[in-house]
């Protein structure tokens, strides 16, 4: 997507919700109209707050568990991203962003955004040249670092330990 489409994409988005807002105002009163921007912002930063505090309470589970958060990692994006419009003055961002937010639409287009990225992510690199694996860590010990990698194993099955070796004798 080039540059010139993205700026008419933009402009053309923010027009419609100025062309929205101004609807909505001339139906219901510019003040009632001005309240409610205020109230989406107030509420949707209560909102982000909540959720990602959530959200990040369950992507610590999943580390400490060795698991990857994919799922959170997706949910948090999606939580930045409703956060920021419905900050974002407007009707249109602000039905979008409460999307983002709310817990059972937002697990439903993050499991959307992981089925259809890891089919595009998994064909793209096998296309050049690199190869995608998913590995799940299970080993896990209390106070471990759960992302610590395991030893290497050689193809005969020996364990390889990595280390400095250093002489303490007089040679």
């Amino acid at each position: 997507m080039g540059f010139g489409r993205i700026f008419f994409f933009i402009f053309g988005f923010a027009l419609l919700e100025v062309l929205v807002l101004a609807k909505v105002a001339n139906l219901i009163g510019w003040p009632i109209t001005i309240v409610a921007t205020v109230v989406t912002a107030l509420l949707g930063s209560y909102l982000f707050r909540r959720q990602g505090l959530e959200t990040w309470i369950r992507l610590n589970q999943r580390m400490q568990q060795g698991d990857m958060p994919g799922q959170e990692m997706v949910e948090g994006i999606m939580l930045l991203l409703g956060g920021a419009l419905l900050i974002t003055p407007g009707f249109i961002t602000d039905a979008v962003g409460f999307a983002l937010l709310l817990p059972g639409s937002r697990r439903a287009m993050a499991r959307k955004v992981i089925e259809k990225g890891t089919l595009q992510g998994f064909t793209t690199m096998q296309g050049g040249g690199f190869t995608y694996t998913q590995t799940r860590y299970t080993q896990h010990q209390q106070g471990a670092n759960p992302f610590q990698q395991p030893p290497r194993q050689n193809h005969d099955g020996n364990v390889t330990i990595e280390g400095e070796a250093h002489r303490t004798d007089d040679r």
